[in-house]
């Protein structure tokens, strides 16, 4: 992701602009702010692994954060996880001198890559969870983005157009549309759709018949 450019919107006029200018900073902070909730939070749930200063490095190579806001999402991290600084536990060093038997280093050796695979799989893990909040803010954004755009073109185009103003990858920026799209479609139902939420219920008791049409039958089948 990149900052948005603002040239897809010159053929707007100057108010539209301006709410579209408005539309698209309001998402950079709002971005700004949940990469760094997220980073936070990486940090949090890997303190029994990583260090503070390596959770952090982690947390940047495992999320995309755009180079425009990565020192300050950074500086905010840091801020908000004054405290655990603070308390943080001094590491202790490995002794000196030690001398193992060749069954106790390979036994050492198995416990490090199992060590290092659990951290790994928590740390992916970690990065899963900061990547859908990221989508989610996105999501709300491209909504917010159609609302703004609403008298000057489709819904679907507003949010193509959010998608294409922060560049993001192709994975992403489908996930993005589609979710938006379906959200947009449950925020505006089509008047049909208004009819059927409204239509009255069923009558109540004995008389009430369903028409259910044939259906197959499906079972379980045990094979032994």
């Amino acid at each position: 992701m990149t900052a948005p450019s603002l040239s897809i919107g010159r053929r707007f006029s100057g108010v539209t602009r301006l709410r579209l200018q408005l539309v698209f900073a309001k998402a950079v902070e709002a971005l700004a702010e949940t990469y760094q909730q997220q980073a936070a939070e990486f940090v949090r749930r890997l303190k029994s692994k990583l260090t503070v200063e390596e959770a952090l490095e982690r947390y940047f190579r495992e999320v995309s954060v755009p180079a425009a806001i990565e020192e300050t999402v950074r500086s905010r991290a840091l801020i908000s996880l004054a405290g655990m600084i603070e308390n943080a536990s001094n590491y202790g060093t490995r002794a000196a001198g030690w001398t193992l038997r060749p069954d106790q280093l390979l036994t050492a050796l198995r416990r490090r890559v199992q060590y290092v695979e659990e951290t790994n799989l928590d740390c992916r893990l970690a990065a899963s969870m900061a990547d859908e909040a990221v989508a989610a803010t996105h999501v709300r954004m491209a909504l917010e983005t159609a609302e703004a755009l609403s008298a000057e073109m489709p819904p679907d185009e507003a949010i193509m157009m959010y998608v294409r103003a922060f560049n993001l990858p192709s994975i992403d920026a489908q996930l993005v549309f589609r979710t938006a799209m379906s959200q947009w479609a449950e925020l505006h139902p089509l008047p049909g759709e208004i009819e059927a939420f409204t239509r009255a219920p069923a009558p109540a008791g004995g008389k009430q018949r369903l028409a259910l049409a044939s259906r197959p039958e499906f079972g379980l089948r045990v094979l032994v």
